[in-house]
């Protein structure tokens, strides 16, 4: 019985974890084991492209309760030429570079200072080659989340290695945009000016990692299912896909390649939880302290796809759809109020530089 319950509590931990890790530059990290109340985690993923670079730092919790965010940390970038440059507190936990990218002629290292506790990972330096990507989606009837078909969007890559010879070693990250008009409301007298549209952000299936190793393949094609979402009114409008491939080194693929053992090991309660993926990153003075998470330098290649309603084979209904006669109160919040349609995703009113379509 003990045993049952400090499983139960672990997949509690794993599920809090996912949900606290912010879903703008990284993957909402998933880890499972033998997890103890105060162990540092540490994620930082550092591209090329001339972007809003994150480290996050938290600690774990008790009895299943979800991460706190270590709002007191000191994050540096470290390069191997000798420059540190600092990141800033941005959110709970979440500490941010604005406009840097990585460049193929340095390396370079995070360090985190938490309560005069000095954490250091190991230089990585970003590989040369990305592949191409050409994307493709899919509208079916399939199960997904439950074993009855569901309404799923799926998207796949047909993706070309590079010539070269050299390994080379990938991963993919998905985040949809959509655009959600609010409910224009006129109202009685001169009216307002109709309300900026939202424009909504999310990952799509946080917890899929898609990985693939060059190195052990002789062809130079793979198709790749690379996520699914289950369809719903957010299909109403163009709705954005952007595919961002990040090309890691072989200590790095192996590293999510034990993180995705870890979240795919959930057959059942009674099955053998396996022990915490370490990562490259340690504390300087003590060696033998747990830190989770990893450092990862990426070249960094982001393709997009996008749909319209008339892509959709499904009926969808607008809820926000504009009634003359309809009292205004009577409208969901959705429809008046772009945080409370993203329901804590991110948002904002103005168009991504890239919005463009036929």
């Amino acid at each position: 019985m003990i045993s049952q319950l400090k499983i139960i509590i672990r997949l509690f931990l794993a599920f809090f974890l996912c949900l606290f890790l912010p879903a703008s530059c990284i993957d909402k990290l998933d880890f499972v084991g033998d997890t103890q109340d105060g162990q540092l985690v540490i994620y930082g993923l550092l591209t090329d492209i001339i972007e809003r670079q994150v480290v996050n730092v938290s600690r774990t919790s008790a009895f299943g309760l979800g991460p706190t965010g270590v709002q007191n940390a000191e994050v540096s970038l470290l390069t191997s030429s000798g420059e540190r440059y600092s990141y800033i507190l941005r959110g709970i936990g979440e500490y941010v570079l604005e406009g840097f990218g990585a460049s193929e002629d340095e390396s370079y290292a995070i360090e985190v200072t938490v309560d005069q506790k000095v954490y250091r990972s190991r230089f990585e330096k970003m590989p040369k080659m990305l592949a191409e990507d050409v994307l493709s989606f899919e509208f079916k009837n399939e199960p997904f989340r439950t074993e009855s078909p569901e309404s799923v969007f799926t998207v796949y890559s047909e993706t070309t290695l590079p010539s070269s010879q050299d390994p080379i070693y990938l991963r993919w990250m998905l985040e949809e945009t959509y655009i959600w008009p609010l409910t224009y409301l006129p109202g009685t007298g001169f009216p307002p000016p109709p309300p900026p549209p939202c424009f909504i952000s999310d990952v799509i299936e946080p917890n899929r990692l898609n990985l693939f190793d060059g190195s052990s393949t002789n062809t130079r094609k793979g198709n790749f299912v690379l996520g699914k979402r289950q369809v719903d009114n957010s299909f109403l409008y163009p709705f954005f896909v952007s595919v961002k491939q990040l090309s890691i080194n072989r200590e790095a693929y192996e590293y999510w390649g034990k993180i995705r053992i870890v979240v795919n090991n959930r057959g059942s309660l009674f099955d053998t939880p396996p022990a915490p993926v370490f990562g490259n990153i340690s504390n300087v003075e003590d060696r033998e302290e747990t830190v989770l998470g990893y450092f990862e330098v990426a070249k960094t290649k982001v393709t997009r796809i996008y749909t319209t309603r008339a892509d959709v084979p499904f009926y969808l209904v607008d809820p926000c759809q504009y009634f003359p006669n309809k009292p205004d109160d009577s409208y969901a919040s959705e429809c008046k109020s772009c945080e409370a349609r993203a329901q804590g995703r991110r948002w904002t009113n103005d168009a991504p530089v890239w919005w463009k379509f036929d």
